[in-house]
Formats: C-alpha cells, structure tokens, sequence
C-alpha cells in the first residue's frame, strides 16, 4: 500500500536515516568519514563527496538501499555499481526508467540531474569498484601456502633472500602489496627464473585474500592499512612519470579508450593485478627498467586508473545515427530537413559537449517521453553502454541553430 501524508514523510525520514547510516559504515570501510572524502578536480574527474550527497539530496534512497538500508521497491545501488564502469551505470538509469516511474508516487517526479550531478554520482558509485571486495584471511593463507613464497621469504623476519612478508610500519593493504611486489619485481624475477618457475597468475581475489590474512597476522597496535582512494590528478602526474602514457595515451585513440573502459569497472585490487600481470612486458627483469613507487603513489596511480574512466571517451558517430534510427529517436525529435515532430528537434537541442550531457538531457525528459513512447505505441528503447557512447558522438556531430 502507498503511504501519503504524514506517514509518507516519517517513512522517508526513516529510509534517510538507514542510508545515513549505511553510509556510515561505507565511510568506515573506507576509513575516513564523508566529509572527509577529498573532492577531485572539476571538469574531469568526479566529486565523490558531492556523489555521496546526491544519493539522498535527490532522494535516490526513497526507493533505493545502500548497502541494504533503504528503500527497497529499487536495486541497492552500491551493489549493482559493482564491476560497472560509468558508461554501463548511465545505460542502466536509461534502461530502468519506466520501472522508476512506475514506482513514484502520486505528485512525485523523477529526480533531476544534471551534466555535472549524473559525474559526481557516477564517480561516487565508481568507488564501490575501486574498494572491491574486503578478501577472505583464509583463503589468503590457503593461497600463500599453495605459493613459493615462502621459499625466499619469512613472514615477520628476513627471509632466506627476500624481506618480510609482514611490514611493521603499515598494516597489509591491496595497495600495499601492489606496491611492494612492483618494486621488488626485478628481484623477485630473477629469482623465480633461476628456479624455473613463472610469473604469478595475480588476480584482484589473490590480492585481497593475501592482504588480509597478512593484516590478520598483524599484532595489536599495528598502523591501520591504506584504504582510502588516492589522489587520481596526482595519479596522472605518476602514470605519466614512470612512462605508462608512451604506449597508453591518449594519443592511442581506441586503444586508450578501452583501457579506460577496463580499468573503470575494475577495483583497485583488479587493476593492481592487472599492472603486476603486465610487469614481465615493461619491467625485463632490468633493475633499472621500474621506478620506485611509495605506496601513496599506486594509490594516486589506482585511483587515476579507475576515475579516469568517468570521462568515458569513444564513441562513433555513424554507429550512433544507427543507433538514433533504430529506436526510433526521429520519430519526435526530427533531424534537419525532417518534417517536426512532437519533441524538441535535434538542432534546437544545447550543445552535447560529452555522454553526461545526452545521458542528463535524456533523463531530464524521460517522464515525458514515457508518455510518448505510450501514445505512439513504440516500446521503451533499451540501450547498451557503447550504444550511449556512439549515440552522444552522432548527436555532437550534429548541427545547432
């Protein structure tokens, strides 16, 4: 039964005040509270702590959990951002809109969100992915057991021919590890290959199982573990620094477009895998091929792998236009030289600067455009991810008045 009223506004309070305190406890995982969360630079990587906000300014936890608390007529946000980058998390307020609008109430509206607003949100929603799952200790010391590493190292001590497992100035993170193994890597390669034995298969599961049973084996007293994202502008100074933008940058068009696509939908512990996995290619075996990094910098470098992907570039025009055609688009908002239709035309739309624009001009007319797909009989278009990105290049292509 819909409550109204009264009884609708104590029902929000309440759904607000689980949130609030789901949120807590996400700002506790992440060891720091909200207000703490550091706002990134405007205009190319989200605010993460104006994202957080949103969820209930906009009243997104109406109808939505967190982490659980919540509404519940909607999917839990953070749960269903998992493993998402931001083109797919756009594509899915699209694709959901008719079951959202369905599920107002009376006098309600969709919330409104713009350009700006849809970045922030989606990077507050990205750090889910970044923060990854928190690891299993027993699968950590299952895996270490299964591994050589203990032939060269000792976990508290010294080892035979490599250092402690166990660092006593900072707790075991996944980035920590990253770190670590990136800086003993040409060591650890000479090593294995005297003994015949591979590079390790890392993976953002081994990553975070290890850390945590090594933290587990931390005694009382111990520094906390490096939890919190880094520094993504401060990321693309290192990224740059240690010579990733000579075969990934931008310049690489496509090839760079995906990479940010991958990386935006891994954790931190998934892209940490994924450069250790890549360190046989870049480091050689070479002492000199690596440069040190401190564990704030992977952390700065994971964060600017993982937000630089909210900027979601790509997209291809001419795919778009197919795009447009297919879902009937051109129906109301007509393409010049078409006759009218009942929506704005497409050169009276604002200028589309980058997929956020399509994506808030979209959801800022999709109760109106439910209602016309209703009168005209065309059923609701369903969107994939890349199909948003080529639809935003067609229409950024196309001419304004």
């Amino acid at each position: 039964m819909r409550t109204t009223g009264a009884r609708c506004r104590a029902g929000c309070r309440q759904r607000a005040a689980r949130v609030a305190r789901a949120i807590g406890l996400v700002a506790a995982w992440m060891m720091f509270v909200p207000g703490e969360i550091r706002a990134t630079t405007p205009g190319r990587f989200p605010d993460v702590a104006a994202g957080q906000a949103l969820i209930q300014q906009k009243g997104c936890a109406n109808c939505h959990g967190v982490l659980g608390s919540g509404g519940r007529q909607g999917p839990d946000l953070l749960r269903i951002a998992r493993g998402k980058g931001a083109a797919a998390l756009l594509a899915d307020m699209w694709n959901h809109v008719p079951q959202m609008v369905a599920a107002l109430l009376t006098g309600e509206r969709l919330p409104a969100l713009s350009a700006g607003e849809l970045r922030d949100l989606v990077g507050y929603l990205n750090f889910v992915n970044y923060l990854g799952d928190p690891g299993d200790a027993g699968r950590g010391g299952a895996a270490l057991a299964q591994m050589p590493c203990l032939a060269c190292h000792d976990l508290g001590q010294r080892g035979k021919i490599g250092p402690a497992l166990m660092v006593s100035t900072r707790a075991a993170s996944p980035v920590g590890l990253v770190t670590d193994l990136w800086n003993y890597y040409p060591g650890m390669h000479a090593a294995l290959r005297e003994r015949g034995l591979p590079w390790f298969a890392w993976s953002g599961d081994l990553l975070t199982d290890l850390s945590r049973y090594l933290a587990s084996l931390a005694p009382a007293g111990s520094p906390a573990p490096l939890l919190a994202p880094g520094d993504p502008q401060e990321g693309s100074r290192v990224f740059a620094r240690i010579g990733c933008e000579r075969c990934h940058g931008p310049s690489g068009a496509g090839a760079w477009a995906a990479l940010l696509r991958r990386s935006n939908a891994r954790s931190a512990a998934e892209n940490g895998a994924a450069l250790l996995g890549h360190l046989p290619a870049i480091g050689g075996g070479a002492a000199d091929a690596l440069r040190p990094l401190s564990e704030k910098d992977m952390a700065d470098l994971l964060a600017y792998l993982s937000l630089a992907g909210t900027e979601v570039p790509g997209g291809d025009a001419r795919a778009g236009r197919e795009v447009f055609a297919r879902d009937r688009c051109g129906t109301c908002h007509a393409l010049p030289g078409r006759k009218p239709g009942i929506g704005r035309d497409v050169q009276d739309m604002p200028a589309i600067g980058d997929p956020y624009d399509v994506a808030a001009l979209m959801l800022q007319h999709a109760r109106n455009m439910k209602t016309a797909t209703e009168l005209k009989h065309v059923p609701w278009p369903q969107i994939r991810p890349d199909e948003l990105l080529d639809l935003y290049a067609f229409l950024a292509s196309q001419p304004r008045r």
